[in-house]
């Protein structure tokens, strides 16, 4: 095979056709799934009450309904004393709340609520915090610890639907990770520890840039003047541990320069310490960079607490599997880092979703999984819609913020005729937060063409399903969303999830199946993320797909309070990217760091570029590219915005599920005391909007929607407490659930079934402009 033949098919081994169309998709995809099975929803579930209380509804006569709400409260109690007692369920909710184990454990030991009125309602409150605790495990995919486990499969043309071998265990693989935060937080005692910050490593702050030559350093509020001996101590401030001992002919004394280094510490002009990546390999450069200290003392009192916090840890792991075992581990883990670092052992306490406590588990289902061509061959018809349509929002997305930007630095730069990037960067962000953005329009503009192709604006009332064949839209799409590549090279990569509805394995792999789209990630390459590629047995392979898809990109460094990101979902794969360096931020990389005091911007040839001091030139448009993606996902979200949509089933795939959007005020429900009523007002309020029984709700307020039950009891108990905590104003939006626990397919050993995603990545056979 000639040689470039050969690097065109290699640079190709990861793709698989997409059928009938010129799209391609990654053989490698990603399952997520619940740690629980499916059906354990139902425990919670009353179905003869809701039909006795719609009946009392329309009779007036609620003596039947009171009867059987009593037995149906008692029965449910019961059951949250089964939940309670599981020792899987204990070790789920340990590993966020470990406080939590010893009241589980009174609630299993009474199944039903006894005492006076306070024993009952606190026996009550400690019920929904189980049940809430439980619809999540049961119902979610959230790639969170051992109760919602991933596992990558493979996509195969050749295969049935679907092939899948559950192991004997939930889990193959579990592994305890220390929280960034928590290391950061140990980093900073390191740097205070008078004995072992001298032997730290010195950079120059990653958003400076430095002109040894002129002794200057370029800082984003302007120049900064350095003397002779500054300038020559930053000049050598180059990462290295005992740097100082590489640089004490500079000055009289070690006193002296490390009193120099200090000052420009202070002044926000070096990062003296530990420079951890904000990922999960933050662990692997502390260790590295404590062993390298060569003094004896420093290298002792370094490795100590690292040392202990990693047993500490390790304890934790080793407890996995034994709730109480597990709980007490985690004590010693916060005993252990509030003595080593005399700091308290939660971070942003109050706030969710923000890995508040010490340490975290990744893990990895026990199962295999092949992905066939029956199954590509069914979504082959929707794509060919959705994929075109993600491609046009990703070139108008880029189009738009051209423009934008442009527009911008023209009024920025004045006459002046350029700009430093650094006094353009914080005007921009208006484009990108807040209300008036840019992608705003685009959003709107995207819905409203959405509406046109699957005829939403034009449905008549009532209608609450809309079925369309896909090769009917294949002339509307390409008028529609015209556009011949994509924005962006991270752009040429669109990620969906999905949801595979059968009610069974063997059924999926007869054919015998539905499909629902959960989210389109469009122009987000969702794959590029250290909890997912951390755990592929290949890595390597990963790397060269994206290099071959995607290529070199400038990505922005992160500091650690950015918005929407952790160290835990932090993309990995771009080992050539480029760093741009906006703001102070831990992680970077000198060989491959942009820092934004480098940069003019200026117009050239009607395209604004950032000159870089070496006289090299990027459009401006690069260095928000992968913040477009943000955008362009969000759009794809934004299909709908009106106070009802119907079911869109497209060919098998249902690309819109019905959804109700309200407020918390115009429920009802926030305002209902009394568990009684509180069902009765829940029954009457679906009856009213024409809602299924089950249903997921979510407040504007919150990022995570929860399950709700209309026959149950407890989970609208809980629907209505948390609206009353949310407030009248607070918009919130049900949709119907889809695929019911009777539709989750995915089994373990035992033939229990669980709810799952599969994720996959579909490339645009086009590549973006330049």
């Amino acid at each position: 095979m000639p040689r470039q033949e050969k690097q065109r098919s290699d640079s190709t081994a990861h793709l698989v056709p997409l059928p009938g169309t010129d799209w391609t998709v990654w053989r490698d995809a990603v399952l997520r799934t619940g740690g629980f099975p499916a059906d354990g929803l139902i425990r919670l579930a009353a179905p003869e009450v809701a039909t006795l209380a719609d009946e009392a509804l329309e009779s007036g006569d609620y003596k039947a309904f009171f009867e059987a709400y009593e037995r149906a409260n008692l029965l449910s109690s019961a059951a949250i004393s089964e939940i309670a007692g599981d020792p899987l369920f204990r070790e789920a909710v340990a590993w966020q709340n470990p406080a939590l184990v010893p009241i589980l454990a009174t609630v299993a030991a009474d199944p039903a609520p006894t005492g006076n009125n306070r024993a009952r309602h606190k026996r009550r409150a400690r019920e929904l915090m189980v049940a809430r605790y439980w619809q999540r495990y049961c119902a979610k995919n959230e790639t969170i610890g051992f109760f919602g486990p991933v596992t990558w499969g493979v996509v195969d043309p050749q295969a049935p639907a679907v092939r899948v071998s559950a192991g004997p265990s939930l889990t193959r693989s579990r592994e305890t990770f220390l929280e960034y935060w928590a290391l950061d937080r140990y980093c900073d005692q390191l740097a205070a520890d008078p004995v072992v910050r001298p032997w730290l490593p010195v950079t120059i702050q990653s958003h400076l840039s430095f002109d040894e030559n002129a002794a200057v350093v370029r800082h984003p509020d302007g120049p900064i003047e350095l003397s002779t001996t500054e300038a020559a101590l930053v000049a050598r401030c180059d990462g290295r541990p005992a740097m100082h001992a590489a640089a004490l002919d500079l000055v009289d004394d070690a006193t002296e320069m490390l009193a120099v280094l200090d000052k420009l510490a202070q002044r926000g002009i070096v990062r003296w310490g530990v420079d951890m990546p904000y990922n999960p390999r933050a662990i692997q450069v502390l260790r590295a960079t404590v062993e390298a200290i060569q003094e004896p003392v420093a290298a002792e009192r370094a490795r100590a607490g690292l040392d202990r916090l990693e047993a500490a840890r390790d304890a934790v792991s080793e407890a996995a599997g034994d709730p109480d075992r597990l709980a007490a581990a985690l004590a010693v883990l916060d005993s252990e880092f509030t003595a080593v670092t005399g700091a308290e052992p939660e971070h942003r306490a109050g706030q969710m979703y923000a890995g508040r406590k010490l340490c975290y588990e990744e893990t990895v289902r026990d199962v295999d999984l092949v992905v066939g061509g029956p199954l590509l061959t069914a979504l082959a018809g929707p794509m060919a819609v959705l994929l075109p349509a993600a491609r046009w929002l990703s070139a108008t997305v880029a189009r738009t913020y051209d423009d934008a930007l442009r527009d911008l630095f023209l009024e920025l730069a004045g006459d002046a005729k350029e700009l430093p990037l650094s006094q353009f960067w914080g005007p921009a962000q208006g484009l990108l937060t807040g209300s008036g953005r840019p992608a705003d329009r685009v959003a709107v503009d995207f819905a409203l063409k959405w509406a046109t192709l699957f005829g939403l604006d034009t449905a008549g009332p009532g209608t609450r399903r809309i079925e369309i064949r896909s090769a009917d839209l294949a002339a509307q799409v390409a008028e529609l969303f015209p556009a011949e590549r994509p924005g962006w090279p991270g752009g040429r990569i669109h990620s969906p999830d999905l949801q595979i509805a059968a009610t069974s394995a063997q059924a999926l792999a007869r054919g015998e199946f539905s499909m629902v789209l959960g989210e389109m990630h469009a122009a987000w390459p969702t794959l590029d993320c250290a909890v997912f590629v951390d755990r592929h047995p290949d890595p390597e392979s990963l790397y060269a797909a994206a290099a071959a898809d995607i290529g070199p990109q400038i990505r922005p460094l992160y500091p650690t309070d950015w918005p929407r990101y952790t160290a835990r979902i932090a993309p990995v794969l771009g080992r050539t990217d480029e760093q741009f360096a906006f703001a102070a931020a831990p992680g970077g990389d000198p060989a491959r760091l942009l820092p934004i005091t480098a940069f003019t911007l200026m117009e050239r040839e009607g395209v604004v570029v950032a000159v870089g001091a070496d006289g090299s030139s990027r459009p401006l448009a690069d260095f928000f590219a992968l913040l477009m993606g943000w955008l362009a996902t969000d759009a794809f979200r934004l299909t709908s915005g009106g106070a009802y949509s119907p079911r869109v089933t497209l060919d098998r795939l249902v690309v819109g599920r019905e959804t109700w959007r309200t407020t918390v005020g115009e429920t009802g429900l926030g305002k209902v005391v009394g568990q009684q009523d509180q069902f009765l007002a829940g029954r009457r309020f679906r009856r009213r909007m024409g809602m299924p029984e089950r249903v997921f709700v979510r407040l504007s307020s919150e990022i995570k929607p929860v399950y709700v039950d209309f026959t149950s009891p407890r989970y609208i108990s809980s629907c209505c407490a948390m609206f009353r905590a949310a407030g009248d104003d607070v918009g919130v939006v049900f949709s119907e659930m889809l695929p019911e626990p009777d539709d989750a397919w995915l089994p373990d050993a035992a033939g229990r079934r669980y709810f799952s995603e599969l994720r996959l990545q579909f490339r645009d056979p086009a590549a973006p402009a330049g």
